[in-house]
């Protein structure tokens, strides 16, 4: 039976509507695709077209003035040759010129002609095998230059049409790229680009959540084919890269690039009579008297006469930058990045000539902090000839290499495994260096561990984890506390349960160090087994454990997010019969301290206080000891917020063991950048305490300092060890002039990137920020006024320089940003035990000059066009005494009345 003429219509009907549905997802394609009506690049055709490629440099920020040039050229597409879907297409670049940023321009933004390099480049016709909108192949001259080049992959890149909406993966001038493509209309096609990579590129970046380096990428390709869907009648192609330190978003720079293919005309051709496209290629390679290459659509970066600095030289013109009376300000920092990166550059011979001559002998240690930064087979070799890890003499400037190394977010696997071999061979290290060289070893196998081809140093890692393991399982009494602080830095989630088994089973001092080693590990990694020790060990219910092993539980319970039960618990403590009345009053104010921060903890503790009247009472909760921890911010901007955060845990009126961390936070993640630890055993002795409990095991009198340096404990400096030592200080004054503890040169962002971008040319993003670093302190006791004095001073000069530019033969054009301050946090301390113990703390911070000053600059070379666009900004920062608590106020008052 026929269908019915109303059934014709409802099929037609429907038809009708599914090919409209389908019609907007239907992409420009052969007339063997989705539409038989589109022909791009019909065999004989050629097409004319307008380029227009522009690349613009600046600051993040609108209505700013940048630099930058455009490049316009005639392009002529000629498809000579096809077989079934694919095509040859014959292009020519013609004529292209440079147009630059010029104040004789006729506005403020425009641009004017300008002779170039470009103009003088070979500049031949080149092949592109073209294949339902996928480049196959791209040929060119052989004779040309990797500037021009590059401009043509750029361009042939705009060709690469997929033929279908969706995602794909595509390889072009861009790089490896995700590609989304999206129908507008009928005639018009958009290609987003995301995830571009360029994996054949070095590439550094520090991994350190705050002082890496971001880039944030948007990239579009806007395809128009005219009406009749015979050729592209426009090509518009936009991206914008802006690079920026986490830290402060508003510290960047921009580039911009934007290429537009404008229709000009259309014309027929000669068809070449070829049975395959390799014939076809010969036959043009023939006529026109070209060998042509075949490459693929990646951008390669040019060979270019960079001007070459001798470290040696270097070095010498800046001796005077790095005196160590200048380590704390901002000299000895801009001079550090300079260095850092010539040393990156030079020879084994270079370096050793310039730590063998005598004029550095002054800044010698300051030379070993840059080397120890370069990371290079080259400057490790040349440190390894100029000292020895077994000479007793050469301690300080060992330490200092070590440091350097281990602070690095880059280390070289190379030079982790030299190091390595050495410390199991030399038998006749000194103790110090030997101490030094384990804890680099540990921080530079964790940092290892978290670069992009951390798979690589598997190997490397693995067997350092394993020496300090064995090396531990060996060493008896004091010698194992290395192995601790090695175990701390190498932060390492399968020596969790050899930690455990020694907080357990261990002597109270192993406890102590194998809890700090938890606590490094953050709380990602404090899992079921670690807070259920925590627990034992804060409430001591199956030891007696000492009382920063308890201390140290109570963060880690705390700063877990308990639930509410064991909240209750340890809030129940605090009124409970337990003697500790420090520990007591360190978990309180830890307590009140993340309450401050978090309005949900605050809640849930009112909540349990509030239903306990025992607890919801001055006397159950008032302060007895002078154990405290408390967070002040000294840094709060739109982007991340600093704060100092300060834990002092007392015994006897002295810090048993206190910390002062510097610590950054961005939507709600923190992580510390510099700890100064203090810690002291043995003193009681000296100071009367009220305090009924002594869980201590019976030690020396000894006080010393801990810093822990961008997730690096270093080793601790010890200022005195028995009595004996201490009274020798005490009656000699030899701590009581200003001295330096720790001085060093330190980078803190270290980034180096080559992005390569769609019209051809190739970015490099480069930022170095380095700090001047110095903590000196002194002391002064009186046993016969029994009262003590201390001043620790942290002084840093930090400087930043950043900047995105593209150098190539005919152009070069830069946006450039640096940033420069001086800051200083002084920790002053009175103790008066006369009679009652009375401690006061002042910590302050002097005022301070934030500078940043923004460059954009534009070259060409060969002529004397410069242009140079300077910005500079200063901000002042007030000056603050931070408030410590009522307590320290109140004693404060007591001591100066």
């Amino acid at each position: 039976m026929l269908p019915s003429i109303s059934s014709y219509s409802f099929l037609y009907t429907l038809f009708a509507w599914l090919l409209g549905f389908c019609y907007g997802f239907v992409l420009l394609s052969s007339a063997a695709g989705h539409n038989a009506g589109v022909r791009l690049f019909d065999v004989g055709s050629a097409v004319s077209y307008k380029l227009h490629s522009t690349l613009l440099f600046d600051e993040n920020e609108e209505s700013t003035k940048d630099v930058g040039f455009y490049i316009d050229a005639d392009v002529v597409i000629e498809a000579v040759w096809e077989n079934d879907e694919q095509r040859l297409l014959k292009i020519e670049l013609k004529s292209p010129r440079l147009h630059i940023k010029s104040r004789k321009a006729p506005t403020p933004d425009g641009f004017i002609p300008h002779w170039s390099k470009l103009e003088e480049l070979t500049n031949k016709p080149f092949l592109m095998v073209w294949k339902n909108g996928k480049i196959e192949k791209i040929l060119l001259a052989k004779t040309e230059e990797v500037s021009m080049v590059n401009l043509k992959k750029g361009f042939a890149s705009l060709l690469q049409i997929q033929l279908s909406e969706g995602t794909v993966d595509e390889t072009d001038a861009s790089g490896k790229c995700t590609a989304t493509y999206t129908s507008q209309s009928s005639t018009k096609i958009v290609k987003t680009k995301s995830n571009c990579t360029s994996d054949d590129f070095y590439r550094v970046n520090n991994p350190h959540e705050f002082l890496r380096v971001n880039r944030n990428s948007f990239i579009t390709v806007e395809y128009e084919a005219d009406s009749s869907k015979t050729y592209l009648n426009s090509i518009v192609a936009r991206e914008n890269h802006v690079m920026y330190l986490p830290i402060k978003e508003d510290i960047a720079c921009r580039v911009k690039s934007e290429q537009i293919l404008s229709y000009v005309s259309s014309e027929k051709i000669r068809i070449l009579e070829a049975s395959t496209v390799e014939e076809a290629i010969e036959s043009i390679s023939k006529t026109e008297g070209l060998i042509f290459t075949q490459e693929t659509l990646l951008t390669e970066r040019e060979s270019l006469d960079e001007e070459t600095h001798s470290f040696t030289k270097q070095v010498d013109s800046l001796r005077g930058y790095l005196d160590a009376k200048d380590l704390g300000s901002l000299k000895p920092a801009k001079a550090f990045i300079k260095l850092v990166t010539t040393a990156r550059r030079a020879s084994k011979d270079d370096i050793s000539k310039a730590l063998s001559s005598k004029k550095n002998k002054g800044i010698l240690l300051q030379l070993y902090d840059i080397l120890g930064y370069a990371q290079t087979k080259d400057s490790h070799e040349a440190v390894m000839k100029s000292i020895h890890l077994d000479n007793e003499n050469q301690i300080e400037v060992s330490e200092r290499y070590l440091w350097a190394t281990s602070f690095s977010s880059q280390p070289n696997p190379d030079i982790a495994e030299n190091l390595l071999k050495q410390y199991k061979k030399l038998t006749n290290i000194p103790p110090k260096i030997q101490e030094t060289l384990v804890l680099t070893l540990g921080s530079m196998a964790y940092k290892l561990g978290k670069l992009p081809d951390k798979k690589l140093h598997v190997k490397i890692i693995r067997d350092i984890e394993e020496t300090i393991l064995n090396n531990l399982d060996y060493a008896k009494g004091e010698n194992k506390f290395v192995f601790f602080r090695a175990l701390k830095n190498l932060h390492s989630p399968s020596t969790i349960t050899v930690l455990l088994n020694y907080v357990t089973n261990g002597t109270q001092k192993e406890g102590v160090l194998a809890w700090k080693a938890i606590k490094a590990f953050g709380p990602d990694l404090w899992d079921e087994r670690i807070q259920s020790a925590a627990v034992k060990a804060f409430f001591q219910l199956d030891r007696k454990y000492d009382s920063s092993s308890r201390t140290l539980a109570a963060d880690i319970l705390i700063e877990s997010q308990p639930n509410d039960r064991l909240l209750e618990d340890i809030l129940n403590f605090l009124i409970g019969t337990d003697p500790a009345y420090e520990v007591k009053q360190y978990a309180n104010r830890k307590i009140g301290m993340l309450a401050d921060e978090d309005n949900t903890i605050r809640a849930r503790v009112q909540k349990i206080i509030r239903k306990n009247p025992k607890l919801n009472n001055y006397h159950g909760l008032a302060p007895r000891g002078l154990s405290l921890a408390l967070t002040r911010r000294f840094m709060s901007n739109p982007y991340s917020n600093g704060s100092l955060v300060t834990v002092q845990e007392m015994k006897s009126g002295i810090a048993k063991r206190g910390t002062v961390d510097v610590v950054l936070d961005k939507h709600g993640f923190s992580k510390e950048l510099f700890s100064l630890g203090i810690f002291s055993g043995g003193l009681h002795s000296f100071i009367a305490s009220e305090e009924t409990e002594n869980t201590d095991e019976d030690e020396a009198a000894t006080a010393g300092m801990e810093l822990t340096v961008l997730e690096t404990q270093i080793r601790p400096f010890v200022f005195f060890n028995g009595q004996g030592e201490l009274m020798g200080h005490v009656w000699s004054g030899t701590a009581s002039e200003m001295t330096p503890a720790f001085q060093v040169l330190l980078m803190l962002q270290d980034h180096l990137e080559h992005l390569r971008l769609g019209s051809g040319f190739i970015a490099e993003l480069n930022v170095k920020g380095a700090t001047s670093f110095d903590l000196s302190g002194k002391i002064e006791i009186s046993l016969w006024n029994r009262n003590a004095q201390s001043l620790v001073q942290k002084s840093a000069g930090i400087a930043t320089t950043g900047s995105i530019s593209v150098d190539s033969k005919f152009v070069k054009s830069q946006a450039e940003f640096s940033t420069s301050i001086e800051t200083k946090l002084d920790l002053q301390t009175d103790i008066d035990f006369y009679s009652n113990v009375h401690l006061c703390m002042r910590l302050t911070q002097p005022d301070a000059l934030f500078r940043h000053n923004i460059f954009k600059v534009e070259k060409i070379p060969g002529s004397q066009h410069k242009l140079r666009i300077s910005k500079y900004k200063k901000y002042a920062v007030p000056g603050t005494t931070y408030s410590i608590n009522k307590k320290n106020n109140e004693m404060c008052s007591a001591i100066f009345s």
